[in-house]
């Protein structure tokens, strides 16, 4: 739900899990740092705090659950210029630069101390007023849904003078490609005409600019301008994979484990999630499969007879994606081939409501749901801290 958290349809703090008050409720022991080494034959993690002092910490089991992280390929100006959908310091810093554009985009008119709009005036409104979303996976697609609904709605009725300049663009080279065609024909539809979203597909993005995306379409292509650009392209693994010398698989991407999550090679040291790969089972790398995962190598980490253990199997429970206008899509789910529409919106908004992780969240959660409703989307931005003069 990070796309709703980016746009104020709920709080941050209503769909994330402090980590310490679970460690806290299983009697652990949590430390907040980074891994800088690991001592594969003393068993031993060398570990960095926020304040960069070194410690070490011994390990009877080790388990590597680091996720991915976003992957610009290299494309110029990407890393410089493209704001990220992964993280929640991610979508506190997209809210931010939105409200920023849309107030730049109010007093552009007044700038040269003439309220009277010139034809540059106009050009420099619909520059900062352009949205671009690159990737159309499901990060991509409610991204576009969650913006047109806050700029087709809070926007328009806050902004009035500023909703003809509104201008959303996607770049992909497919669509929602996990769906089945009938469901990406659908959501393309959706996109289009009912969100104003103007999808390009089978796009390459060449070269990123502070004001400017050069696109490549089939033979052609394309440069414009912009004043918000977010990349929710593709992943890629963390240094962390790749630096401690694991079995990886043939792309040299992923950990290489053994159907019990276990790294092929060695002893008592375990992977999970995006940065991990089953030898021979193919998985996706989505929330679901690290969520099963993790709560099998819980029950066989706390096993005392190991012959009880069976190897992984994930089992698909469904695929979803929101697309705006409280309209969804939802495919694979047991008993049920697709469910789209408003149906299939309440299916996703209960879903995500069923997999929080306390009943403090639902709570939470049920109440931003129901504020937004009410009262809109919150467009609370805080302002710089205090600096005495």
């Amino acid at each position: 739900m990070l796309a709703s958290s980016a746009l104020g349809t709920v709080n941050q703090r209503s769909i994330c899990q402090p980590v310490r008050p679970l460690v806290a409720k299983k009697e652990a022991t949590y430390y907040e740092s980074s891994v800088v080494g690991v001592d594969k034959e003393k068993k031993v993690v060398r570990c960095m705090t926020l304040g960069g002092q070194e410690y070490d910490l011994p390990y009877d089991k080790l388990v590597v659950g680091i996720g991915f992280q976003p992957n610009d390929f290299n494309i110029p100006g990407v890393k410089e210029n493209a704001l990220f959908m992964k993280e929640t310091a991610d979508a506190t810093r997209f809210k931010d630069h939105i409200l920023e554009k849309l107030e730049e985009a109010a007093y552009t008119n007044a700038l040269d101390n003439d309220l009277r709009l010139s034809e540059e005036e106009k050009w420099r409104i619909q520059e900062l007023l352009t949205f671009i979303v690159v990737g159309g996976g499901p990060t991509g697609v409610e991204l576009a849904g969650e913006l047109t609904d806050f700029l087709y709605n809070e926007v328009a009725h806050l902004y009035k003078d500023l909703k003809p300049f509104i201008r959303v663009h996607m770049f992909t080279y497919d669509l929602l490609n996990t769906f089945d065609q009938k469901l990406q024909d659908y959501a393309l539809t959706h996109l289009r005409k009912k969100q104003n979203v103007q999808v390009h597909l089978g796009a390459f993005v060449q070269k990123v600019e502070p004001s400017v995306v050069h696109v490549k379409l089939g033979e052609s292509a394309m440069s414009i301008r912009y004043g918000t650009l977010v990349w929710c392209a593709g992943i890629k693994p963390h240094p962390f994979v790749t630096q401690f010398g694991f079995m990886m698989n043939d792309k040299g991407t992923q950990i290489l484990v053994d159907p019990y999550l276990k790294v092929k090679g060695e002893d008592g040291i375990y992977a999970i999630g995006d940065c991990a790969t089953i030898e021979d089972y193919w998985l996706p790398q989505t929330a679901q499969v690290a969520n099963q995962q993790g709560q099998y190598l819980a029950k066989s980490l706390s096993e005392d007879d190991q012959q009880k253990i069976k190897p992984f199997e994930f089992h698909n429970k469904g695929t979803m994606a929101y697309l705006g206008g409280l309209t969804a899509i939802m495919a694979n789910l047991p008993g049920v081939n697709r469910i789209t529409g408003f149906v299939a919106f309440l299916g996703w908004r209960f879903t995500y409501w069923f997999l929080q992780l306390s009943m403090r969240n639902r709570f939470m959660l049920s109440t931003d749901w129901l504020r937004t409703f009410i009262f809109g989307r919150d467009l609370t931005r805080f302002g710089p801290r205090s600096k005495p003069t």
